[in-house]
């Protein structure tokens, strides 16, 4: 007689995950944090000049004015000194309103894991200040600047994936800065981008002079002297959109005017029984001073 192997089986009745009632008692557990959107480093607001003359008084602008350079010179002993012409220029500032809103029912904001409203206050902050940078950038785009450099001197609509940034283009954006005497501080450019600067030899990361606090506000590094800054929120160049427009600026060289910081309000509507936030900002960006300012357009 041949033995016979019995496999193992359950026994009769052992209550199984899969049976109809066992939804009934096992629970489903949630996660009680909501993990964020990926962020983009805002960078741009203090690079530039905060204007608070609007701010808490009347008033729809505000212009600043600049003083132009006089010129001594050789005299002659018989003839009179000619008095030197005068003259000054002034930018407008015009602030208009930005802002988002959330709204939740009543119903929902008593039921929810998290405090959605909150959640939500900390994301359009974000959201305005991406807002301001993104002005900023749209701001400088359209500015004559005062130097604008390529990769060997290419033309925009020719750069090609070998026009990356390069030491030679930095330098020459520094010098177009430095020889309208200003000061070249800062280095503003794309992720996509980033990879050249960083095999440049010379280029120390923010590792090595700086903490967290340093990388988490967006500088990855230092180059030639500039303080080097990324973020995904540089804009593709208009005519060429496989490159993008790097900055070299000095501090100030743009203008922030406010005329209200950032407002957050709520309201209740009872009858609808819906919570709304609501935030805004009133502000104006203009470009100050064009020869604070160098552009760079190399391939991204």
């Amino acid at each position: 007689m041949k033995d016979t192997i019995v496999t193992k089986a359950l026994e009769t009745n052992s209550f199984a995950s899969n049976a109809a009632s066992a939804a009934y008692i096992n629970p489903i557990l949630w996660v009680k944090t909501i993990e964020d959107f990926a962020k983009a480093k805002v960078v741009m607001e203090p690079l530039g000049k905060k204007i608070m003359n609007l701010f808490g008084v009347a008033g729809t602008q505000a212009n600043e004015q600049f003083d132009a350079e006089i010129t001594a010179s050789a005299l002659t002993e018989s003839t009179a000194i000619v008095p030197s012409a005068l003259s000054y220029t002034q930018v407008t500032y015009t602030p208009s309103e930005v802002g988002l809103a959330v709204a939740i029912t009543q119903k929902e904001k008593v039921r929810s894991i998290n405090d959605i409203m909150a959640d939500k206050a900390m994301a359009m902050g974000y959201a305005l200040a991406k807002k301001l940078d993104q002005d900023i950038f749209t701001a400088l785009d359209a500015a004559s600047v005062g130097t604008a450099v390529t990769p060997g001197g290419v033309a925009i609509s020719a750069i090609a994936s070998s026009d990356t940034l390069t030491t030679d283009a930095i330098a020459d954006a520094i010098a177009g800065i430095r020889g309208k005497d200003y000061e070249a501080k800062y280095l503003v450019i794309h992720p996509a981008q980033e990879k050249a600067l960083m095999k440049l030899s010379q280029f120390v990361d923010a590792s090595v002079y700086g903490g967290r606090e340093v990388v988490m506000n967006g500088e990855i590094g230092r180059y030639l002297g500039l303080r080097v800054l990324v973020t995904t929120l540089v804009p593709a160049n208009a005519t060429t959109a496989t490159a993008k427009n790097a900055y070299v600026l000095d501090q100030d060289a743009f203008g922030i005017a406010w005329k209200q910081q950032t407002s957050f309000r709520d309201d209740y509507k009872v009858l609808e029984r819906e919570h709304i936030l609501a935030a805004t900002r009133d502000y104006a960006v203009k470009v100050r001073l064009v020869n604070k300012i160098a552009r760079i357009v190399a391939y991204a």
